[in-house]
């Protein structure tokens, strides 16, 4: 990290002359302004709007042929018992609802192609932080059983945050402009067959928590969140294919996330 330049901005106010001294030849935009209830996420989606706006003028301004790649979700998708592709109609559900608003600009910008702009959709990012850690790891390290929420048929697309970084990475690399690409790692996955191999990593057994207990517990953007099913595939069969992951086998990175937290615990 000798030759790495940290400047710390907040998203609303990256400075023009950073541009100017500091010319990039690419962008990926992971920032999103949080918050820890659905007002808050709403308030935090207004400012989001504002300020992605601010950078998109910025970037005309300064630079308009850099490649940006901006990193979104799958949950913009909504609920979907079939694999989707790019294509599909964006129906936001839990975070997504507040968060697609920050992210209009940026979907706008890439209609329109006055920019360069990528859209990187990644699925359920696994690593030993997060969601898995949150809504399974622990509450397994709590009962000894490993939580599946709701009937467990939802299926999840999942990915390495290795494998994430990597094909967002390889998007900025080797995709087109203005090109959208959704990121995975393996074939879906039900949530039920997801913790059973949780299970048997932690020597556990799952237990299954109603959507209604789930929703009293979370409330309902986490819950959505749990329960929906949000399996994807991509399109770009040829993009995809000269990508080479840092996992291909899911029990794998599962031992090895797992690992990893218990290391710290």
């Amino acid at each position: 990290m000798e030759r790495t330049n940290f400047h710390l901005f907040p998203l609303s106010a990256i400075p023009e002359y950073l541009f100017e001294k500091y010319p990039p030849t690419g962008i990926y935009h992971c920032a999103r302004m949080a918050g820890n209830s659905d007002r808050a996420r709403r308030i935090a989606a207004r400012k989001g709007y504002k300020a992605n706006q601010r950078f998109i003028q910025l970037i005309r301004d300064q630079q308009p042929t850099v490649p940006v790649v901006y990193c979104s979700g799958t949950l913009m998708y909504g609920n979907t018992v079939h694999a989707v592709d790019e294509e599909a109609p964006l129906r936001p559900i839990a975070y997504a609802r507040a968060y697609e608003y920050a992210e209009r600009p940026w979907v706008l910008a890439a209609e329109a192609g006055e920019l360069d702009v990528r859209i990187a959709r990644p699925g359920w990012i696994l690593g030993p932080d997060s969601w898995f850690e949150h809504f399974f790891f622990k509450p397994a390290l709590a009962t000894g059983k490993v939580p599946v929420y709701g009937d467990g048929n939802q299926l999840m697309s999942l990915i390495s945050v290795e494998d994430c970084a990597g094909q967002l990475v390889h998007l900025m690399d080797h995709g087109a402009p203005n090109q959208s690409v959704n990121l995975f790692g393996f074939e879906p996955i039900k949530q039920k067959d997801f913790a059973a191999m949780v299970a048997q990593c932690l020597d556990a057994n799952t237990v299954y928590i109603k959507a209604s207990d789930t929703e009293k517990k979370y409330g309902k953007t986490v819950f959505e969140a749990l329960t929906s099913s949000t399996p994807v595939t991509t399109k770009h069969l040829d993009w995809r294919a000269s990508y080479v992951p840092v996992y291909q086998d899911l029990r794998v990175l599962i031992e090895a996330t797992v690992r990893r937290l218990q290391a710290n615990h």
